[in-house]
């Protein structure tokens, strides 16, 4: 009776710890960038090009997508988007990370994903 007993606490404490977390989480978003066809030569020509802030805020959850419709690889921090191709991920861990982005002049970007 008393392993019954703890079996069931042990249960019931697991499953608010995880009701906990799902419940008041906002929606995740989906964030879409597209890298539009000439998007390398205009930025060889010393053009500025505005497809993305340099800041980049997510949530946990959040998903980003990257359609590269140039002719050239672009990198945004530590994703590589190859030409004609696409990048599709979620944000399960809050982090930042600097890094190459390919779309700036500056050759920087911050990616913030935050915990809520």
């Amino acid at each position: 009776m008393l392993v019954l007993f703890v079996i069931v606490a042990t249960a019931m404490v697991i499953g608010t710890v995880t009701l906990s977390r799902l419940v008041g989480q906002p929606e995740p978003e989906q964030h879409v960038i597209t890298i539009p066809a000439g998007t390398a030569m205009s930025l060889s020509l010393g053009r500025d090009v505005d497809i993305i802030p340099q800041d980049l805020d997510f949530r946990l959850r959040d998903q980003l997508t990257v359609i590269n419709e140039d002719s050239t690889a672009h990198q945004i921090g530590p994703f590589v988007i190859p030409p004609g191709d696409r990048l599709d991920t979620r944000f399960a861990e809050a982090a930042t990370v600097e890094g190459f982005c390919s779309l700036h002049s500056s050759g920087r970007i911050t990616i913030n994903v935050g915990g809520t």
